[in-house]
């Protein structure tokens, strides 16, 4: 009977299934957009058959894509959801800030089952260009390789396309990305890293890196090895300085501690030899006392001035 009854829910599933899919399926329109900060942008949630009122039809979700946190769009109080077309329900976001990027989900209830859209993936950026800077660093102390590194702000990595430019040769090297800070604003920047050694340095005076956006446009910006030294090399030089004027320093204290020593040391031998003389300067004027008695006595009893 449990057979029976599985196989009557599985094709009833089916059967229903085949009549009502159709009506589940989600598409969201743009899938990505870019916007300025202070703007508005219009996110399309496109359904399968007509919907009568967009205000329970669909509701919308933003995802923060560096926290992850997932969080509802208030559409009631701002007002901002309506009725684009018969199977079309649109929502606008007004007066955009850094905190409006992320990712967001139109959803459609059906009973239990929440019924999730293909996402829009909305950027708000400043009007500033994007900027584009190179950095440089020794990878080990003892290394003979520099690694550098090229950084780009103000696009999303997926907008930006970064190559580096050694002589006549294009190198594309690693690229990475991460997050500005861990505000809820944050943005995006991209991070390429190439790493050179002794002998292609050697061959080289000027390294660039490219930044490619919008298709088109292009930043680059030139790294002249001949010109100053990178940072850390400056550092190197100021370490070095220091290390040797401390050493300096030591070596002088230690040379007057030991000269001080030396001092002392010769002055407590003088002092000792000063005592030993004296004491036998006493030893030699008691001798010569005991003489100069006997002399006497001898001379008295010579004399018969004392009695045997």
């Amino acid at each position: 009977m449990g057979t029976w009854t599985h196989l009557w829910m599985l094709l009833s599933s089916c059967l229903f299934a085949s009549h009502t899919t159709h009506s589940f399926v989600l598409k969201q329109s743009p899938g990505l957009t870019h916007v300025s900060v202070g703007s508005s942008v219009e996110l399309r949630c496109i359904f399968e058959q007509n919907v009568q009122y967009c205000f329970n039809a669909a509701t919308w979700e933003k995802l923060n894509l560096r926290t992850g946190e997932l969080t509802s769009v208030n559409t009631i109080r701002e007002s901002n959801a309506r009725k684009y077309d018969e199977k079309t329900c649109a929502l606008t976001l007004n007066n955009l800030t850094k905190k409006d990027s992320g990712m967001y989900y139109c959803i459609s209830h059906y009973n239990q089952m929440a019924i999730i859209g293909n996402g829009t993936r909305v950027i708000v950026t400043d009007h500033s260009e994007p900027k584009l800077s190179i950095m440089s660093s020794l990878q080990e102390p003892d290394s003979s390789s520099v690694e550098y590194q090229c950084l780009v702000t103000g696009r999303v990595p997926s907008q930006v396309r970064v190559y580096w430019m050694i002589g006549e040769n294009v190198l594309s090297g690693w690229t990475e990305s991460a997050w500005t800070d861990n505000t809820d604003s944050a943005t995006e920047f991209t991070r390429a890293h190439l790493t050179l050694y002794a002998e292609q340095l050697n061959e080289v005076d000027e390294i660039q890196c490219f930044a490619e956006y919008d298709g088109t446009n292009a930043i680059s910006k030139t790294l002249t090895r001949s010109g100053p030294e990178p940072e850390i090399y400056s550092w190197l030089v100021y370490a070095g300085c220091v290390a040797a004027l401390l050493t300096i320093l030591i070596t002088v204290i230690m040379s007057v501690v030991l000269y001080q020593d030396m001092l002392m040391t010769k002055k407590s031998k003088r002092l000792t030899r000063k005592d030993a003389h004296r004491k036998i300067s006493y030893g030699k004027q008691n001798t010569i006392r005991e003489d100069s008695s006997s002399v006497m006595l001898r001379d008295r009893i010579e004399d018969g001035e004392v009695d045997h």
